[in-house]
């Protein structure tokens, strides 16, 4: 299976840092000019963006890309799968939170990544390590 992790530490608080990353919103800041939009609520009123949430990404009117928050696990970790994509065999995408001081978070985001057509995989995890080292570094210096 191939898999990248991208560290990062921010420079806020552990609970800011999470619910900033919890927010499906906070990725079309982070990963412009990607749209992300969720399309279904989870169960808790509270967190809408929560365990069982849905969100489509894409560009304009076209999102084909849909994941499904599978854990959410306040100030420690939030999983998500790819679901309805006939492309991937296996993706899971996990987001771990670590508390280094009280205003210092180090965040690991780690995905797996299984395509049909194996040679794939490397291509769109190296895409998506670009991506999101840019895109968590914009983030880090918004917050602080």
């Amino acid at each position: 299976m191939n898999s990248i992790t991208i560290k990062k530490e921010f420079n806020v608080p552990i609970d800011e840092v999470f619910n900033l990353l919890a927010k499906h919103a906070t990725y079309n800041k982070a990963f412009a000019p990607l749209q992300v939009v969720r399309v279904k609520d989870s169960a808790d009123p509270t967190r809408p963006d929560g365990l069982g949430s849905v969100r489509r990404m894409g560009y304009g009117p076209v999102k084909p890309l849909k994941e499904e928050i599978t854990l959410l696990e306040e100030n420690k970790r939030i999983e998500y799968k790819l679901i309805d994509n006939p492309l991937i065999k296996h993706h899971l995408g996990r987001i771990d939170f670590q508390e280094i001081s009280a205003d210092k978070t180090l965040v690991t985001y780690t995905i797996e990544l299984t395509a049909r057509i194996p040679f794939i995989s490397k291509l769109i995890l190296a895409q998506l390590k670009a991506a999101i080292t840019l895109g968590f570094s914009k983030l880090a210096k918004s917050m602080t």
